[in-house]
């Protein structure tokens, strides 16, 4: 008798998934048909939100810790085929250079330029088998100054320039990467930058073009439209969603 072959899925893995962004880009992934596996440091927000994505899991991932990373997509990876991932964990920090410290340096380096770099690093293996889309969540910060911003757009700009280069050493292996730039999106991100450092939306739309700030849905699009066969000719692609910010 010949044992009856499952067909296994396909998954997106999304890091800072179970907020944010992450979330944003999964709940839209969702509605053009994609499952996603949500990792995060969080296991009762993880579980509230797969709650909020059908046929979504969650799986405990620390970006800062490259075991935890390597694990978590292996293991995911049994659930089924990794087409595609998203980056989307990231810290947000302000400071003047001069009253930047090493562990600050050290830090904010980790998870948002180290972690994302690693994620892809273990995330090719798998990727190969099918070929697939990575894409990364970057910031405004990465192409334009600001002030207090210097050691966060330093993290982005990182990021921005591997994915250049990542694009096209992996464009052999049918991988496409690219990198979205957000401006603010009204996000727990954010509510915790205004509660940090001040300020509140009203005051940040004014300098926008548009007037206002993003909602995570319009930034969840744009990946869920990179991820797919829509964008498949789009590889090292940084792809500025900020409302014209860095028009100006």
């Amino acid at each position: 008798m010949v044992k009856e072959q499952i067909e296994k899925r396909d998954y997106v893995i999304i890091t800072g998934g179970t907020s944010g962004i992450g979330l944003a880009a999964a709940q839209c992934l969702q509605a053009i048909g994609y499952q996603s596996i949500l990792l995060g440091r969080d296991k009762i927000r993880g579980l509230e939100a797969v709650k909020k994505v059908i046929g979504s899991t969650y799986l405990f991932c620390d970006v800062t810790d490259t075991l935890s990373i390597k694990k978590a997509i292996n293991e995911a990876s049994q659930l089924g085929n990794i087409t595609g991932v998203v980056v989307a964990a990231g810290q947000y920090k302000e400071g003047l250079i001069e009253n930047i410290t090493d562990e600050d340096m050290e830090a904010l380096f980790k998870v948002n330029t180290f972690g994302v770099i690693a994620t892809i690093r273990e995330s090719i293996p798998y990727l190969r088998h099918l070929g697939g889309s990575i894409v990364v969540v970057s910031s405004d910060a990465a192409v334009q100054g600001n002030i207090q911003g210097s050691l966060y757009g330093a993290t982005k700009g990182a990021i921005n320039a591997f994915v250049k280069s990542a694009a096209l050493e992996l464009a052999v292996d049918n991988i496409r990467v690219n990198s979205v730039c957000l401006g603010d999106i009204k996000t727990p991100l954010l509510e915790k930058q205004f509660e940090v450092y001040g300020g509140n939306e009203e005051e940040t739309a004014s300098i926008y073009p548009m007037m206002r700030i993003g909602k995570p849905e319009e930034a969840g699009e744009v990946i869920a439209f990179l991820i797919s066969g829509k964008a498949s000719f789009m590889t090292g692609s940084i792809v500025m969603v900020d409302g014209g910010l860095t028009s100006w």
